[in-house]
């Protein structure tokens, strides 16, 4: 058996006092250090998959400007200068309006070839095509200038993404000759 004597209360070193809670203190900080690691990771990855789906759209966006670049190039008619301006005026959509994205004027119709590209741009529920997200028939323009044998047609194209706050535009010109 142990006598009282051997029992004695921790010794005190002069000049420091003891440190309670201070374990306690340090890993708290440290979860919340943690927490905002996490914190930024997930903002960094919310930031990322948006930035992700923007860039389809883009993407997408200039695959069917580029389509009806190419099918304007092949269909025109190249037997003279002047046969080949008026069959280029013939693709024209929409070519007036000077606010962006509300466009107006000639219009084609759905059933053409240009006609059907634009209108998978805008999304075909028909054929199970989704185009580009909020695209109207007045976000789309198609433009001939064939001043001085320019032949140059420029494309654009208008869309509003879910978390967009304005409408996109992804615009393309080419020259045909």
């Amino acid at each position: 058996m142990l006598s009282a004597a051997h029992c004695t209360a921790p010794r005190r070193i002069p000049g420091r006092r003891p440190q309670r809670g201070v374990m306690l203190i340090e890993a708290m900080v440290s979860i919340l250090l943690l927490l905002l690691g996490i914190l930024g990771i997930a903002g960094l990855t919310a930031k990322s998959t948006a930035l992700s789906g923007q860039a389809q759209y883009r993407t997408e966006a200039g695959m069917y400007a580029e389509q009806v670049i190419q099918l304007v190039s092949l269909s025109v008619d190249r037997s003279s200068p002047s046969a080949l301006a008026q069959s280029l005026k013939a693709f024209e959509h929409q070519p007036d309006g000077t606010e962006r994205c509300t466009y107006s004027g000639t219009e084609l119709s759905e059933s053409s070839d240009l006609g059907k590209v634009l209108k998978a741009a805008r999304g075909d529920p028909d054929n199970h095509v989704l185009g580009l997200p909020g695209a109207t028939e007045s976000g789309q323009q198609v433009v001939v200038e064939t001043d001085n044998h320019l032949n140059r047609v420029t494309v654009r194209l208008c869309w509003q993404g879910p978390s967009d706050a304005a409408k996109r535009i992804y615009e393309i010109q080419a020259f045909v000759h």
